[in-house]
């Protein structure tokens, strides 16, 4: 057993509710402080500890934290409350809350019928509130009166008591909000593949891939073995040349790109790109199970790129302050590179330059609309130390593009001065249009 495999089994026999600290982890087991923040960062990630704001890190309890929507019953178990009323609301979707730290007739302008507010132990707020149309949260671990928790389960609205105090329910409600709203913008191969698709088999010839055509309209099949395991994919290309009574397996393209169902739509996307083909079969094991094509695939994307977003990407946060300008064969770039993406010296990191080169190649070569891109090949000549919050200027401009390929020259410039330099290429799909 490893040092931190023995720090994690001590913080897993520790009783709920156990502060934890660096300094007195290491002091108890004799180790090092660096050893001990690793082993409280990997505790954290793995649901055995949790940071709250004004509290510290405390043992908690590990619980299953995922979930499709918040409902009642997921906040509950998230600020470790306990239901005093209202149980048939529980599973209801919870989209807004509030703190009731107003005057009852105030705080009810405020209330719309599906609302969380967030109370202390104020009996007639909590009455207002439910009244209202809204469940209530009571912190500071108290109770409530009888005839409340009477009309709570009257109405069905959730009456829920937690021990935390007002600001730390507010961060750890909106910390699982941001969670749950975060996971609504995944989709996964599962979520949009066509399932029991049709497929060819190896003792299949051309005539019944023609045959299939005549009826179908498809002129792509996947290939399986008498397991109904994926070993090909056959399409109009290959059949060209062939005669009606040439076996399938004798002209199909082998060992195919595929993947499987639970892998996310953005990398079965990066896939279409990079190996440049319209569909993929989707598998569990090597097992055919669905299908994906491009145009479902940029349906879906461009489904998710109108949910709202919830947290910055770290692309937003480096392109915030940043201006574009196009020019004739590329964009220009012109801003300031914010604070917080340093290194250890206190210079932009050189990750951060990266990523500002990639993202303005890409969209050099997509500005366009005509092409979706993923890099196949960033190569550095050389990059210099800039500091955070300079002005600088990220030029982009295109080489050469094909029906699948671009080449572009990327610079960054400091006060006229080249800081770095790139040549990067890009794979590229022709995006189709979507009615």
């Amino acid at each position: 057993m490893t040092k931190n495999e023995m720090v994690l089994e001590y913080i897993k026999s520790l009783p709920e509710g156990t502060k934890i600290s660096v300094r007195g982890l290491a002091q108890s087991l004799q180790i090092s402080e660096g050893t001990a923040y690793k082993a409280i960062k990997d505790a954290e990630s793995m649901l055995l500890v949790t940071t709250i704001p004004r509290v510290g890190t405390i043992r908690t309890r590990q619980k299953n934290r995922s979930f499709d929507k918040l409902t009642y019953e997921v906040v509950s178990d998230v600020v470790e409350g306990t239901v005093l009323g209202g149980h048939g609301g529980m599973d209801l979707e919870l989209h807004k809350f509030l703190i009731g730290a107003m005057t009852i007739d105030e705080m009810v302008k405020y209330i719309t019928p599906g609302d969380l507010v967030i109370l202390g132990n104020r009996e007639d707020a909590q009455e207002a509130a439910l009244n209202s149309g809204a469940a209530v949260m009571i912190t500071g671990g108290f109770d409530t009166l009888s005839h409340i928790k009477s009309l709570a389960d009257r109405l069905s609205l959730p009456l829920i008591s937690t021990s935390y105090d007002t600001f730390t329910v507010a961060t750890l409600i909106n910390k699982a909000i941001n969670e749950s709203m975060t996971r609504k913008k995944i989709l996964y191969v599962s979520d949009v593949m066509t399932q029991n698709p049709i497929f060819m088999t190896i003792n299949q010839t051309v005539r019944d891939w023609k045959e299939l055509y005549a009826i179908t309209g498809h002129t792509r099949y996947p290939v399986v073995d008498s397991k109904k395991l994926i070993v090909g994919m056959v399409t109009s290309r290959d059949v060209a040349t062939a005669s009606d009574d040439d076996k399938i397996n004798n002209i199909m393209t082998h060992n195919p790109v595929f993947v499987s169902s639970n892998e996310t739509l953005s990398y079965a996307a990066h896939l279409m790109i990079w190996w440049n083909v319209e569909i993929l079969p989707v598998t569990e094991g090597k097992e055919l199970i669905g299908l994906i094509s491009r145009e479902d695939v940029i349906k879906s994307l461009q489904f998710m790129s109108r949910q709202p977003q919830i947290s910055e990407a770290i692309q937003d946060t480096i392109f915030k302050d940043f201006e574009m300008e196009k020019i004739d064969n590329g964009v220009i770039f012109k801003g300031a590179i914010p604070s917080n993406m340093v290194n250890q010296y206190g210079t932009v990191s050189s990750s951060a330059l990266m990523m500002l080169m990639c993202e303005s190649g890409i969209f050099a070569i997509t500005q366009n609309k005509r092409y979706d891109a993923v890099v196949d090949n960033l190569s550095i000549y050389f990059i210099k130390p800039v500091q955070p919050e300079q002005s600088i200027e990220v030029v982009a401009k295109t080489i050469e593009v094909s029906n699948n390929f671009g080449k572009l020259d990327i610079q960054i410039f400091h006060e006229k001065n080249e800081i770095a330099k790139a040549l990067m290429s890009l794979r590229l799909l022709k995006r189709i249009k979507i009615t």
